[in-house]
């Protein structure tokens, strides 16, 4: 009876330390794929928040589309202060003394 005690005292000390081994191992496989979804999440947080990072070209993207709005405007009022500025003509059935005349 003690032999069988003594061994099943024994075999519970080593089974003790495997599953203390084993879930210090487990703990670290947490802590490693932990760390990696928040460096993910800070990835994802960084990208979607325009602010520059790694392999990013939102930045150049959207200035790019920013000074192409700028220079659509700038044409436009240039065509307008174009139009305004040029000198009117008249329509060219009309004579300057027949317009003198009405």
């Amino acid at each position: 009876k003690q032999w069988y005690q003594r061994r099943v005292r024994g075999d519970s000390e080593i089974n003790t330390q495997k599953v203390k081994t084993d879930a210090t191992l487990f703990m670290q496989s947490v802590k490693e794929i932990n760390d990696k979804l928040l460096k993910t999440i800070g990835y994802l947080g960084d990208v979607s928040t325009s602010v520059p990072h790694c392999g990013s070209v939102y930045n150049a993207e959207k200035e790019f589309q920013l000074a192409h709005e700028q220079c659509r405007l700038v044409l436009n009022r240039l065509d307008n202060l174009k139009e305004k500025s040029s000198p009117r003509t008249m329509p060219p059935d009309f004579s300057r003394d027949e317009l003198m005349e009405k």
